[in-house]
């Protein structure tokens, strides 16, 4: 998906380009064991900096001038590449820098991880930016053609290490002069599956009269003729009566574009803007008022919309800037796949959000597999001077703030003490983490710099996670009293008798606040102790069943589910919407593994069967793998933290672990002993899995990031709780 960015003319536009992000982790064997609780490191709780990331989860870089990120798009290694400009007493230049996943440049992309970019000498603005399938690297803004300004779309496209791309446009760079216009600006750009690129922006007149403005360009970089008006492979559309401009892009899956901006009226009022385009540049008659859906959000002065999501039921997420009465606030409006406003969204399909300040904007948008929505971009803040800081929201699929994210569903980042900072685009890795580009200001020099952050944001909290503080808990099941003993890493220990000695546990996150609920299955009846929305009982399933929770449907809450050996059905109640499903998937004899094996946000319904793993994934289908032998015990888990679950077994012969991980590929591990209980979760808060193992009221786990450690929690036929469904 695409953001945009703050420019001139007071327009923003950003571009956010998703791929996979792949970290790449080595588990060493451990034969040194601890009997002792080992202090924890800091919690990291949902919405916080990732640790892992830079210094603290900041990055900040310079081009020896003054520079600003614009936008960012994740490379399918992992690789985060950023684009923007850089100022100079010689003009402006495009400037782009590639990062490492843990936030160091990346000295493979043009010696030092940055490259700039001049293209007639006088003033460049990079605002977009996309990275192809074969990794080359396309960034699209302005040029100004002389010091009098005059400009005109820009384009230039890198090779994977940084080199011009010679065979696009002219010696890698393009510029283009639209129909009409005096000045033009790309803001942001999308490339389309058959490889032509289109980029959205604006045109201007001296005559005062803006419009959006669409141009598409083949692979070369030569305008499309089988695009827009009279073949000229542009189009120039006012939008509004007042004129208006296209801050943003995203394309549907059948080919049709939806644009983000804004629309002014007679008054030149400005309004936030969605619009839909056929394939062949005309609008679709079928969505608004001849394309074109204009909205009033704030009711007083100007909305802008600053950029667009698509969620996968079609509907469209618009965020930006409410202004009223000299203050402004972030604002968001969804529409539904015709370009009405979507009724169970917010109030009437529009949602504001303050930061209690003087100004705050939204600059970009992403959408969680989980349906909910994060925006991001900045807030004055409460200095003496006034300097703003990174803001985030993140809401959920109603439009209410989120209360698991952040504070009530807020994050502020002070990027450098005292300093201007704002963000100018996200983009979401696969493993929930959250990007953020923008800039960060010394407001004593007014020095400008690159400015990165990353956030942990996984959708519904991780698996065995009690408090929602991002990390598994150590905690134990005691048959023999019914009792819950939880080790949490941020809130302490606690106790909670909840349970029968004959009971299953079950735990999960039911009502999705980001925090593992107590739960047990018993006889065909679940009984849930949920964090936020308290107890119930649901009668479903028969005494025999194996409970099964997960989040099937990707909203972030498990479901109730149970496989039946007898029949081999899985059998699937949703809380949420009372819904019920069946699917017969399965054979007596089999272990239910059911995880997210394709990275789509949707467990996946899935088997075991001596030695062969069955799936079927809700987004890549089915697959069988042979992985294993009779006697292990499945150990599925996100192992390397690409937001893939591996699938993995335990070999109790050898107490080896073997891993057969979506990126980091196969390895085996020693760790554990014949008797062990496998426990495999994410300790240390870092995106991956971690090997562990229980033995006889002993932990012995093998952290990726904060490395080995033993903990005595528990008594020898206690059940550990990260254990509840490996058999």
């Amino acid at each position: 998906m695409n953001t945009k960015n703050q420019t001139r003319h007071n327009h923003q536009s950003k571009q956010t380009r998703i791929g996979l992000l792949r970290f790449f982790t080595a588990v060493v064997t451990v034969a040194v064991l601890f009997f002792s609780i080992t202090p924890r490191q800091s919690e990291a709780a949902d919405g916080m900096l990732d640790a892992t990331f830079g210094t603290g989860g900041k990055v900040t870089t310079n081009f020896g001038g003054s520079e600003r990120a614009s936008a960012v798009a994740l490379q399918s290694d992992g690789k985060i590449v950023v684009a923007g400009f850089i100022s100079s007493p010689l003009g402006d230049d495009f400037a782009v820098s590639r990062h490492n996943a843990n936030g160091s440049l990346d000295t493979s992309f043009d010696g030092d991880g940055k490259v700039t970019t001049d293209f007639l000498g006088f003033s460049d603005h990079a605002e977009a930016i996309a990275v192809q399938p074969d990794g080359k690297i396309i960034v699209a803004g302005s040029t100004s053609i002389s010091i009098q300004g005059g400009e005109r779309f820009a384009l230039v496209r890198y090779n994977p290490n940084g080199s011009l791309d010679t065979t696009f446009g002219t010696g890698g760079k393009l510029t283009t002069g639209l129909t009409g216009a005096d000045d033009s600006g790309a803001f942001d750009i999308a490339l389309q599956p058959d490889g032509k690129i289109i980029v959205v922006g604006y045109v201007q007149n001296n005559s005062g009269g803006g419009s959006a403005a669409l141009a598409r360009y083949n692979e070369n970089g030569s305008l499309d003729t089988s695009f827009g008006t009279n073949g000229t492979g542009q189009i120039i559309a006012s939008v509004g009566v007042g004129g208006g401009s296209a801050e943003a892009i995203v394309l549907q899956a059948d080919g049709k574009i939806v644009i983000g901006g804004s629309a002014r009226d007679q008054m030149f009022k400005a309004d936030f803007m969605v619009a839909r385009l056929n394939g062949n540049g005309q609008f679709d008659p079928t969505f608004g008022t001849n394309g074109v859906t204009i909205t009033n959000v704030s009711g007083d002065d100007d909305d802008r919309a600053t950029d667009i999501a698509l969620q996968s039921d079609g509907k469209i997420v618009a965020v930006g800037v409410a202004e009223m009465q000299q203050t402004s606030d972030f604002a968001m409006i969804r529409c539904n796949s015709n370009g009405s406003l979507d009724a169970s969204f917010g109030s009437g399909g529009k949602v504001i959000t303050s930061f209690g300040s003087d100004r705050s904007v939204a600059n970009s948008v992403v959408i969680q597999p989980d349906g909910k929505i994060i925006s991001a971009g900045y807030t004055l803040g409460n200095t003496g001077m006034s300097a703003a800081n990174f803001a985030l929201t993140r809401h959920n699929t109603n439009g209410s703030l989120d209360a698991s994210f952040g504070s009530g569903g807020k994050v502020i980042t002070d990027f450098n003490n005292n300093s201007g900072d704002q963000i100018e685009a996200v983009a979401l890795q696969p493993d929930g983490k959250l990007i953020a580009v923008g800039i960060t200001v010394n407001i004593q020099n007014f020095a400008a710099d690159f400015a990165l952050a990353r956030y942990l944001t996984a959708p519904g909290g991780k698996p065995f996670d009690f408090d929602g503080d991002g990390k598994a808990d150590v905690s134990v099941f005691r048959p023999s009293n019914g009792t819950w003993y939880l080790q949490q890493s941020q809130a302490g220990f606690t106790g909670i008798q909840f349970g029968l000695s004959t009971d299953k546990i079950a735990p999960a996150d039911y009502d999705g606040d980001g925090k593992t609920d107590v739960a047990v299955y018993r006889d065909g009846t679940w009984y849930l102790q949920r964090s936020t929305q308290g107890f119930t009982g649901v009668a479903f399933g028969a005494p025999t069943d194996v409970p099964a929770p997960a989040d099937f449907d990707g909203d972030g809450k498990s479901e109730i589910a149970v496989f039946r050996p007898s029949d081999g059905g899985w059998y699937i109640y949703n809380l949420v919407n009372n819904q019920f499903s069946a699917v017969q998937f399965g054979q007596a004899g089999d272990i239910p593994v059911a995880a997210d094996y394709d990275g789509d946000g949707k467990a996946d319904i899935a088997v075991y069967r001596n030695g062969t793993w069955y799936l079927v994934r809700s987004r890549d289908g089915f697959i069988g793998i042979a992985f294993g032998q009779a006697g292990d015990k499945p150990v599925p888990a996100d192992y390397d933290g690409d937001g893939r679950s591996d699938i993995a077994v335990f070999r109790p012969s050898n107490g080896t672990w073997y891993l057969q991980q979506s990126t980091a590929g196969f390895t085996g591990v020693q760790f554990g002993t014949s008797s062990d209980k496998p426990a495999p979760a994410d300790y240390d808060g870092d995106g991956k899995a971690d090997i562990a193992v229980y033995r006889d009221g002993t932990w012995y786990l093998q952290r990726s990031t904060a490395g080995f450690t033993g903990i005595a929690f528990g008594n020898p036929t206690d059940k550990p709780v990260p254990n509840a469904f490996i058999p």
